[in-house]
């Protein structure tokens, strides 16, 4: 049994782990331990441990203590917009905070899964592949970048997972897709972009993903991100062919006005991960994710 630490656990991607590795399939393989700075979502049968990342003595003190065989670090400041504004809080938490967390793995020789973005890539070409050179355009992406060099330089054996546009149920918080299903839902017009290209991404195909990477054996940047790449406009449209929603609701624009600078094209190549599962676990397109979403409203 491996013991697997979760730092961000009542976040979106943090509980689908939970889930999952609750679920028969891989219940008899870890021992989750959640932790967050506070515990507000997760179920009681959990063990809980309190980590705020940002503080640096506490979280090696805590990750010592926890011993765990792997951490995935999926806590983070996402909000891409606010971290043009917070810059001080989007350092502390993507770029201290997953040094802080780095650093407790290196104490007890534990392997590291951390969570990072396609926002790295300047969108100039799109498909882009792990050897690529990042050139992030706005802040978060800078931060999260920074993020994944603290992990290389500390010498552990790490997984960098670069992801895009999660969707799927979450009770406590909308994302891209949940919340056009839901003004479609209530017959509202919405106004999508059709400049931006992303590889969306379902978090319960994720957090699998995730779990099926905990046995590789190599230290290295792998895409996981959705089997499509799609800009915003053809997303919103699927999600609308699918759920039976009209489609006339959704009107296409070519500006919208963000504070953050966003790259036209990050849609991330996935051959290596297609390579590293085989067989074994298949990644998800779109219209294969929004089908999952319509079959299981509860997970």
């Amino acid at each position: 049994m491996q013991k697997v630490l979760i730092i961000g656990a009542n976040g979106f991607l943090g509980s689908k782990l939970i889930h999952y590795i609750q679920n028969e399939n891989y219940s008899h393989k870890f021992i989750p331990i959640a932790s967050d700075i506070q515990n507000n979502t997760i179920p009681k049968e959990i063990d809980f441990k309190r980590i705020d990342i940002t503080n640096r003595e506490k979280t090696i003190e805590t990750i010592k203590k926890i011993n765990p065989n792997t951490v995935i670090l999926t806590a983070a400041y996402t909000n891409v917009d606010e971290c043009e504004d917070k810059k001080k809080l989007a350092h502390n938490l993507n770029i201290l905070g997953t040094e802080n967390v780095a650093l407790g793995c290196k104490k007890i020789n534990s392997k590291i899964i951390f969570l990072s973005t396609d926002f790295v890539f300047d969108g100039k070409k799109g498909d882009y592949s792990e050897t690529e050179d990042p050139k992030p355009l706005n802040y978060y992406a800078k931060t999260k970048f920074e993020g994944e060099k603290r992990i290389t330089e500390t010498g552990i054996d790490y997984i960098i997972c670069r992801t895009a546009v999660l969707y799927g149920w979450y009770p406590y918080r909308k994302n891209f897709i949940t919340w056009i299903l839901n003004n479609l839902e209530n017959g509202n017009k919405i106004n999508i972009i059709t400049d931006q290209i992303n590889s969306p991404t379902l978090a319960n195909n994720l957090a699998e993903i995730l779990l099926h990477l905990i046995d590789h054996n190599k230290s290295e940047i792998i895409h996981t991100v959705g089997d499509c790449a799609l800009n915003r406009y053809e997303i919103a449209l699927k999600c609308a062919k699918i759920f039976n929603f009209s489609q006339n609701l959704i009107q296409p624009i070519k500006f919208f006005k963000q504070k953050a600078i966003r790259p036209k094209n990050a849609s991330l190549n996935i051959s290596k991960l297609k390579k590293i599962l085989g067989n074994k676990f298949k990644v998800l397109n779109l219209d294969e994710g929004l089908n999952f979403m319509k079959k299981h409203r509860d997970l």
